[in-house]
């Protein structure tokens, strides 16, 4: 499988699109509400998948891995790839699974524990790869986890960096509100000094931007989604 081919929060528009447009679209008007638990379903085993690649003490996943169901357990190993990208790297297909879990986070805060607790990871460990604005040239490799390499240049290519760095705009129990801030802010003028030359980078670039200044938060909050929790304070202040 491939981590960054699972969207929980999309599957959450789903799922409430259904729910709320089944007596136009569907074929009956209950139509959508017996589909919820089969959304709620794929968002639970998507996260216990993402939960079972993911390294625990660096947050990151590989490319692809190979996920097997024993019991009520997950196992994952490498060893192979889908697309020709190296399967025990996090690299052009993983980073970007770091941004799916942030779309549910942002659109679904109510919903958000399950995002936070795979984002939390990832920006502990960034913050040890950032001081006073210049960012390290290297990612952290546990050996005891999937992840055996990354890609060269994480922090100069777009699509590496840009889709990571959006873990920090979720709160992180592990920093302080004012370090995390620092950090986001840092992230923001990296992001920020780079213009969109090519597809793929560029495409980041701009996806980015949307997520780390808060307009993808502010979409979603004039869209009424996930409104419940709208009104829960945040210690981090989105870059502007």
């Amino acid at each position: 499988q491939n981590p960054s081919y699972h969207a929980p929060g999309v599957y959450r528009l789903c799922r409430d699109y259904m729910a709320s447009h089944d007596d136009r679209y569907g074929s009956s008007s209950s139509e959508g509400d017996r589909f919820e638990s089969k959304w709620e379903t794929l968002i639970e085993t998507s996260y216990k998948m993402l939960g079972t690649t993911q390294c625990p003490s660096t947050g990151l996943v590989p490319n692809w891995a190979q996920v097997f169901e024993e019991g009520q357990r997950l196992r994952a190993q490498t060893g192979f790839s889908g697309s020709g990208t190296p399967g025990a790297e996090f690299g052009a297909e993983a980073s970007r699974t770091i941004w799916r879990v942030v779309v549910d986070f942002l659109l679904y805060p109510s919903e958000a524990g399950p995002a936070a607790e795979f984002l939390h990871p990832v920006a502990r460990h960034l913050e040890k790869k950032e001081t006073a604005g210049r960012w390290a040239s290297s990612l952290d490799v546990d050996r005891a986890c999937l992840v055996e390499t990354i890609h060269p240049g994480w922090q100069v290519n777009m699509f590496m960096a840009a889709p990571t760095f959006a873990s920090l705009v979720c709160p992180s129990a592990d920093l302080q509100g004012r370090r995390q801030q620092e950090l986001l802010d840092s992230a923001g003028r990296l992001v920020a000094r780079n213009r969109i030359r090519d597809y793929y980078s560029g495409s980041w670039l701009a996806i980015s931007t949307m997520t780390l200044n808060g307009d993808l938060a502010q979409a979603a909050a004039n869209a009424k989604i996930g409104q419940a929790a709208r009104s829960r304070p945040s210690p981090v202040k989105l870059i502007s």
